[in-house]
This record gives structure tokens, sequence and C-alpha cells, in this order.
């Protein structure tokens, strides 16, 4: 006797994968945006990381709760993935 996984579960456990995806993703977007922002357009001056702020963000594959977006001292990155305090994307 075999034993399989519900449809239920197996639907959460893809949605959920799919979920971890593409928070992974976009976190990865992210920190490379602020790499050539520190590195290109801020170059020369002594602005530099400065950790990361968490965002929950709905997305057409669920809610994705706490999002690492990184920030810098002087506070003047802003991603291009999203707009200041978009919580929905399109």
């Amino acid at each position: 006797m075999s034993k399989s996984i519900p449809n239920v579960d197996w639907a959460n456990q893809l949605e959920n994968a799919i979920r971890q995806f593409v928070k992974e993703k976009l976190e990865l977007i992210m920190r490379e945006e602020i790499k050539h922002f520190l590195e290109i357009e801020q170059a020369g001056t002594p602005n530099m990381r400065n950790g990361y702020y968490q965002r929950n963000l709905d997305t057409q594959y669920g809610r994705i709760e706490g999002l690492l977006v990184p920030r810098d001292r002087n506070g003047e990155f802003q991603t291009q993935l999203f707009a200041p305090y978009q919580r929905h994307t399109g």
C-alpha cells in the first residue's frame, strides 16, 4: 500500500516552495542593486550598507513575509523592484 500526499498538502507545499523561491530571487536582486548603487553611484562617498529592514509583499504568488530589503547609511538607496511603501505588486 503506497502512501500519497493529499492534494491539498501537495498544493500547499508547492505554493510555499514557489513563494520561498520568489523571496530568495527578490532578495538576490536587491543585494545586487545595492552593491551596484554603492560601487557606481555612490563611489567616493562614505556611504555604505546598513543592514536590512523587513517588508511583507503581496504578489501573484501569495504573500511574501519577512522580505529583507537592504538599506544604506544615508537612506538614499531605493530598490527598483517596488516603490516605497508599496505592499502589493501588479
